[in-house]
């Protein structure tokens, strides 16, 4: 890392979604492993139709918001989330030098406004200089690996009124048959917020019967638990619906396998980018591993975050490139 007097000031803005938090810091963690920064977080209010028509109208007339008006000077602005993109706008036009990023793609009036978007490429984000399609989201990059191949996790999604439909009895089948498979692997299952009643019980009765499974409801990790699970695990199966934990998983170098959920609508934007990624060889689908026509893919060299990262020093911040 090149040595610096000034850091990069950088600001991360946060819409109280956890998954949202993970991009940004991802990026910012990288951008850290190659020049000095200065790191600063602030919060936004929760969206509602109120809030953001009065957002709007002060972006319209260019008029300062009262809520950015008290946040620290910084060189490059970064959230992830809707919810985040007219504070961040607001911010700028406050303090014109800043850079503002965001890891997904706005709102098609806002689109031209920002500096730069990391959109993943199954949003199907237009053709634009100031868009760069990634591969899924930016997702932290474990430090200390010990990743052993007789150690499994298990990822398990839920209900999603509005992408699938979730189906208990299938997905508790598919889980029976890959620990039935592979009796000399040591599985954790987890579960996410969304994972129904019945198919917790279900899990936990499962791992009970068993003494090479265990299960973690998610009310029962914490912060930076399912980070060092990656960590440790070489084989990591993952529920369709939980998009951001499989790039993460990939993110991690494990070797990825996916269980299909039921769409709504099949060919939604989940699926492009999962059919991406089985044609390139990165993820194995549960029906072709059962089967027997594919293994267990090499473990992916993913890093979108270090891309995403060097993208924006080199556009604004060559220098401090190493």
């Amino acid at each position: 890392m090149q040595k610096y007097r000034l850091p990069l000031k950088v600001l991360l803005v946060f819409d109280g979604r956890p998954g949202h938090e993970k991009q940004s810091r991802a990026v910012a963690q990288a951008m850290a492993a190659l020049t000095a920064l200065e790191l600063y977080t602030v919060k936004v209010r929760l969206p509602g139709i109120l809030p953001v028509a009065s957002d709007a109208l002060r972006f319209m007339f260019r008029k300062t918001g009262r809520e950015v008006a008290g946040w620290p000077e910084a060189d490059l602005v970064l959230g992830t989330g809707s919810g985040t993109h007219l504070p961040m706008l607001l911010y700028r036009q406050a303090r014109s030098q800043a850079k503002v990023v965001t890891c997904m793609l706005p709102d098609p009036l806002l689109r031209r406004y920002f500096d730069l978007c990391l959109v993943p490429r199954h949003d199907s984000p237009p053709a634009r200089s100031n868009i760069l399609q990634t591969t899924g989201p930016p997702c932290l990059v474990p430090g200390n690996r010990s990743q052993r191949e007789d150690r499994g996790l298990i990822l398990v999604g839920g209900v999603d009124q509005k992408s699938h439909f979730w189906q208990t009895d299938t997905v508790v089948g598919q889980i029976t048959a890959i620990v039935s498979r592979l009796k000399n692997v040591t599985w954790t299952i987890a579960s996410s917020p969304r994972t129904p009643a019945d198919t917790l019980s279900r899990l936990a009765v499962l791992a009970e019967g068993s003494e090479t499974v265990s299960f973690f409801p998610a009310q029962k990790t914490y912060a930076g638990w399912i980070e060092e699970q990656y960590a440790a695990s070489s084989l990591v199966w993952v529920t369709a619906d939980s998009v951001s934990m499989l790039y993460e998983a990939l993110s991690a170098g494990c070797r990825v396998g996916v269980l299909p959920v039921k769409w709504k609508k099949p060919t939604n934007k989940f699926q492009r980018g999962l059919d991406e990624l089985t044609s390139a060889g990165l993820v194995v689908s549960f029906g072709d591993w059962l089967g027997g026509s594919r293994d267990m893919p090499t473990p992916a060299n993913i890093d979108e975050a270090g891309r995403c990262a060097k993208e924006i020093l080199k556009r604004w911040w060559p220098a401090r490139l190493p």
